[in-house]
Order: C-alpha cells, then sequence, then structure tokens
C-alpha cells in the first residue's frame, strides 16, 4: 500500500515524500473497517503554494478510491 500511495503523490513532485504504516497502533480499534492506518510526511512546491485546506484535499483526492476499504485513516503534515 505504502508504494500505491507514494505512486499517487508522485504528481505533486516531493522534494520530501515519507509515508509511515501506523496499522499497527490500532489493530482491534473499534470502527476499523480493515484499512490501514497511515502518515504522510510531504514536502511540496506545489502544496507550499496552498493552504492547509486546499492541500489536504488535493493529496485525498489523489487516494480517494483507497478510502476506507484500503486506508482507514491518514495523518497528513506537510513540511514548508
Amino acid at each position: 500500500m505504502i508504494e500505491e500511495i507514494k505512486k499517487r503523490l508522485a504528481s505533486l513532485n516531493p522534494a520530501r515524500l515519507e509515508i509511515i504504516d501506523d496499522s499497527h497502533m490500532h489493530h482491534g480499534h473499534a470502527g476499523n473497517s480493515g484499512g490501514g492506518h497511515f502518515t504522510i510526511i510531504i514536502k511540496s512546491d506545489l502544496l507550499a503554494k496552498q493552504n492547509r485546506i486546499q492541500s489536504h484535499r488535493q493529496i485525498y483526492g489523489l487516494l480517494d478510491d483507497l478510502i476506507p476499504q484500503k486506508i482507514h485513516a491518514l495523518q497528513i503534515k506537510i513540511e514548508i
């Protein structure tokens, strides 16, 4: 799943992209549909030109069809 996320976010031309699978920390939580929990740390000039809401919308838009089946939760950290 990490490689799929990286592939999709490549269109943002990130100078830095780190994806951490945090699923092991959430195993067995109520409401978890089986999808993974991920932290995305990204630095991109394209995102730096947007406010936080716009940046998050763009990232979610690239991953939309993976939510909630393959991705249950995302934590997004945008570096400037």
